[in-house]
């Protein structure tokens, strides 16, 4: 990936409603162009990610998936 990842967030083993606050936050303190990247394994999480971030504009600019882990890198768009 060429651009630089400025934020990363673990959501293995955190409690769904306190990771989205701080998903949330984050993108709203990033400046666009950015990217957070999001490491999880609960597919209900990670389809409630992209529920929480439906108000900005964003690009999902790689997904991989090892084993029982997935991980969203997520660009920032104007």
């Amino acid at each position: 990936m060429e651009t630089e990842i400025k934020h990363k967030f673990d959501l293995r083993e955190a409690i769904a409603p306190f990771a989205f606050l701080k998903v949330t936050q984050a993108f709203r303190d990033m400046k666009p162009g950015d990217i957070l990247q999001l490491t999880g394994d609960d597919p209900k999480t990670r389809s409630e990610i992209f529920k929480v971030l439906h108000t900005v504009h964003y690009t999902v600019v790689d997904t991989q998936e090892e084993g029982n882990y997935y991980c969203i890198s997520i660009k920032k768009e104007n």
